[in-house]
């Protein structure tokens, strides 16, 4: 008889690290999501880890508990090698097999639309300029985030993406408190313009706007109490 089979599915490598670090070190894993019956308390079963609809590893382990509502908790039966490998890997931010493949052939646009919500999520961390752009415009914001995780996102695209009023409140919040992004004026005032922009924040990037730009924020062509904000700036009698 073959052992149970469970599959823990994380959308991006941080998410998987994250679960290392709190539960794999630790001895066992939250397989989040599953469900099993009648299955005895320290029963044998084969658990599949996939990062990004990638299959990455795959290790032995046991039953430890059903968690209704959560999922199944399952403990190595020894040091979980694969799984340490594993995360050495993603660390050192070595390509997963096949990362450049998981997308089907086609134009950009049909090529996503072929793709689920996970697969595009992996897709943004390392997927070239094109698909970023067009990942930007999707409707599913969650996605601008990984998009700006991607290592190969430029200061131009940045700069960019500050002006969409589609952009996500959690994206523009990233390239606000990016250590380069958030410094950068052409990026603080399209940010500050973007309408999107959650009004604190916007009224806090105000100082890092260059004179003539506040001035110009000052005439109109923003948000009212961020032009009140600009002509106190100007004229702060």
């Amino acid at each position: 008889m073959n052992p149970l089979a469970l599959k823990a599915e994380y959308a991006t490598p941080d998410d998987y690290l994250a679960a290392h670090e709190a539960e794999v070190v630790k001895g066992g894993l939250l397989v989040r999501g599953a469900s099993v019956e009648g299955v005895a308390a320290m029963a044998e079963c084969s658990l599949q880890v996939v990062v990004g609809a990638q299959t990455v590893a795959e290790v032995s382990a046991r039953v430890a508990a059903v968690v209704p509502g959560h999922g199944v908790a399952v403990v190595f039966t020894g040091a979980p090698t694969e799984l340490e490998a594993l995360a050495g890997r993603l660390r050192s931010g070595e390509p997963l097999e096949g990362d450049r493949k998981s997308a089907p052939p086609g134009p950009v646009s049909e090529r996503l639309k072929a793709m689920t919500v996970t697969q595009k999520m992996a897709l943004a961390l390392s997927c070239d300029r094109e698909t970023r752009m067009a990942l930007l415009r999707d409707t599913n914001k969650t996605l601008h985030i990984y998009v700006l995780k991607n290592p190969r996102v430029g200061l131009d695209e940045v700069q960019h993406a500050a002006k969409m009023p589609t952009l996500s409140p959690d994206a523009i919040k990233i390239i606000a408190e990016h250590k380069e992004w958030g410094l950068n004026s052409t990026v603080c005032t399209s940010l500050v313009r973007n309408p999107k922009t959650p009004m604190p924040l916007a009224l806090r990037l105000l100082s890092r706007v260059p004179l003539s730009e506040i001035r110009a924020i000052a005439k109109g062509g923003a948000r009212d109490q961020i032009v009140h904000a600009a002509r106190k700036i100007v004229n702060p009698k």
